[in-house]
């Protein structure tokens, strides 16, 4: 009990997280630390204040990290490790990115899986569900290309949620919202034409995309009686209340 202590007394204040920094990245993932008495790295200690602690100090920018906060983000069960572990992942740089890339989609049981019955009433982009898309939707705008490399890929699992990541980085960066970068989304509403979940995505990330192209598209849609209707009219409400279109 004695370690459990020492754990949360010293990762819930700063300077618990400062303690752990000192460690380094080994002890915080591979080695012991006696006289905690914790018999492997403090990354993968059963304390999970612990947990946080060393996940808020360890780089994503270096590859074998980004590596070791996936895998545990895989199987963490407590909120605020996978919370500080998601911190760590959205510092990171475009090799980070294609590491978080392979898990889109696959952690946790947040994502839609079908249509919803109705349309959010949000007056900004929805969060993200799935935990690596909204990560990446945070990540600096230097690893935008590859996320929209995902939706021009097969996967549609990891499609449906890049999309999300995609809508969501441009609608609070709005340079980023270019013919250019809006061109795979259009491509997707005619390849998933008959993915709905795929459809109803892409209506709501074109709500980013200030492009009389994307209005013409969501024009489309708008007049159906449908959630993937609703979305478009929606979509279009916003491109017309940010882009004047």
């Amino acid at each position: 009990m004695k370690n459990f202590r020492l754990c949360r007394r010293l990762s819930c204040r700063d300077s618990g997280i400062k303690f752990y920094d000192v460690l380094g990245t080994d002890s915080m993932i591979h080695k012991p630390v006696q006289y905690m008495l914790i018999s492997k790295g403090v990354f993968k200690s059963d304390c999970s204040t612990a947990r946080t602690a060393s996940a808020c100090n360890l780089s994503s920018e270096q590859e074998t990290v980004t590596g070791e906060l996936l895998k545990q983000l895989r199987v963490e069960k407590c909120l605020y490790t996978r919370i500080a572990i998601a911190k760590s992942l959205e510092k990171g740089n475009i090799n980070t990115a294609k590491q978080m890339i392979g898990y889109l989609g696959i952690i946790g049981d947040n994502q839609h899986k079908e249509l919803p019955k109705t349309v959010s009433r949000k007056t900004s982009f929805p969060l993200p569900r799935d935990i690596i898309a909204r990560s990446l939707g945070n990540m600096d705008i230097a690893v935008f290309d590859e996320i929209i490399d995902v939706i021009e890929g097969k996967d549609i699992i990891k499609i449906s949620e890049a999309l999300d990541a995609i809508g969501y980085m441009a609608f609070y960066h709005p340079q980023l919202a270019t013919l250019h970068n809006a061109e795979p989304i259009f491509s997707l509403v005619e390849y998933c034409a008959e993915n709905k979940l795929i459809l109803w995505k892409a209506m709501l990330c074109l709500s980013s995309f200030g492009l009389k192209e994307s209005k013409e598209i969501l024009m489309k849609f708008s007049n159906e009686n449908t959630v993937i209707g609703q979305e478009a009219q929606r979509s279009l409400g916003f491109l017309k209340m940010r882009n004047g279109l």
